[in-house]
């Protein structure tokens, strides 16, 4: 009868010749091995969890840096508005004189509107004129009512614009003798 191999005189054999197992089996016989299997398996297991935690790292560090950058984009969002109003204040200062001479308020109004100049916060920048006009309105109707409470008289000039107007117009300074009224 002959002589029966056993399997570790295999192996021994094997390890001394230097054979791969792949050189013996073909690739669909060991990837088909359970041992094999669960090594291959394991080893996807960890790329992927790897990958994974990488990814998680990753997105945990963009979002921080995205919170970081849209709180400093809105910090100075909110700096350049305050700077705009404050240049449109500024400029408003030299409106206000101004609109004081042309409307020809008499000093109590003036002063009146000159204390309350400093509360003038211009909501559209780019209207400053009419922002100034729809303030210092609503500044001479609140000096008529503080004047009012004080039991001090206020001269209302009827006859005199607000603004420019045409000739003949409501508001107008003159009028036409032309024109039935």
């Amino acid at each position: 009868m002959p002589e029966t191999i056993t399997i570790g005189e295999v192996k021994k054999l094997i390890e001394e010749e230097g054979i791969s197992p792949s050189e013996i089996f073909g690739r669909d016989s060991l990837i088909d091995d359970p041992i094999v299997k669960g090594y291959v398996e394991e080893a996807r297991k960890m790329a992927s969890s790897g990958e994974y935690a990488h990814r998680k790292r990753t997105d945990e560090k963009f979002d921080e840096s995205r919170e970081e950058w849209e709180k400093e984009k809105k910090k100075k969002d909110e700096e350049i508005k305050e700077l705009k109003v404050e240049g449109a204040k500024r400029d408003a200062t030299e409106l206000f004189s101004s609109k004081i001479k042309e409307r020809k308020l008499d000093d109590q109004t003036s002063k009146f509107l000159k204390s309350k100049q400093g509360d003038f916060l211009p909501e559209d920048l780019e209207n400053l004129d009419k922002e100034v006009d729809k303030f210092m309105d609503k500044a001479i109707e609140e000096c008529k009512e503080t004047a009012k409470i004080f039991g001090h008289k206020v001269e209302e000039k009827k006859d005199e614009p607000k603004g420019g107007g045409e000739p003949g117009e409501p508001g107008s300074s003159e009028d036409n003798e032309l024109i039935p009224d």
